[in-house]
């Protein structure tokens, strides 16, 4: 009776977690959702490519006294698009494929390329704001930070098949190894990397309320009121979860 009475407190005390298998932050982003992403990225090379031929970029960048003095307010979402050379190119295209792929296929079109690229203007803004008038910015860098700090508060906040502390590890493990650059480089605006991710922690915060990601709970309900498949399910649960 003893042995009864712990094994039945032990299941009480057992974490109540979504199902893994149908969470919707667990299943494989669908190959379809990267499509915006590249379309963007394919605008990237072209801009690039076009200014590297042409052998200036102040007719795409953004400089302060060219937005804000002139009104040319076009240029926060050009400036994005032209980069200096091929390495920065190919340095941002890494994490914003990966970070579009996820945001689109999770959140939907208005985390992006919606809000992902109002993040990105902004912090271009704000940037130009701290630099002095005529100090051009290129390149999606600031926006990938945008991007990348969004993803994670919205991940923080709806991963729930994972703890808070294993959610919490995760994402200052990303962010230490991925995001912190390990060099200095007297040509690249850490300003605006900052800023961009300051941007995105205070609009995935802001958003996260509303923008859900798919509910998994009504993916489990839609399987009726079948109990030996709940069951079956949640054995299943238990074997995946550490």
């Amino acid at each position: 009776m003893t042995a009864d009475f712990l094994q039945e407190e032990d299941e009480d005390e057992k974490p109540q977690r979504p199902l893994l298998q149908h969470h919707p932050l667990a299943q494989k982003p669908k190959p379809q959702s990267l499509f915006a992403a590249a379309i963007l990225f394919t605008l990237c090379c072209l801009a690039s490519l076009w200014s590297w031929q042409v052998g200036h970029d102040s007719d795409l960048a953004a400089t302060q006294n060219l937005v804000f003095e002139q009104g040319q307010y076009w240029r926060l979402f050009s400036t994005l698009l032209v980069h200096a050379d091929i390495a920065h190119l190919l340095a941002n295209s890494g994490l914003f494929l990966i970070f579009g792929l996820f945001l689109r296929n999770y959140f939907g079109s208005w985390a992006f390329p919606g809000l992902s690229l109002l993040g990105g203007m902004a912090t271009g803004a704000l940037a130009l704001l701290s630099y002095p008038a005529d100090v051009r910015l290129i390149g999606a860098s600031g926006m990938v930070y945008f991007m990348a700090a969004l993803w994670l508060m919205l991940f923080l906040r709806y991963a729930d098949y994972l703890s808070w502390l294993h959610r919490w590890m995760r994402a200052i493990a990303f962010t230490l190894v991925v995001m912190v650059p390990t060099q200095f480089e007297p040509q690249v605006s850490y300003r605006t990397h900052a800023i961009g991710f300051a941007l995105g922690i205070f609009f995935g915060w802001l958003s996260s309320p509303w923008m859900k990601p798919e509910d998994a709970n009504t993916r489990v309900q839609s399987y009726g009121e079948d109990e030996e498949l709940l069951v079956s399910l949640q054995d299943r649960e238990e074997e995946l979860l550490p």
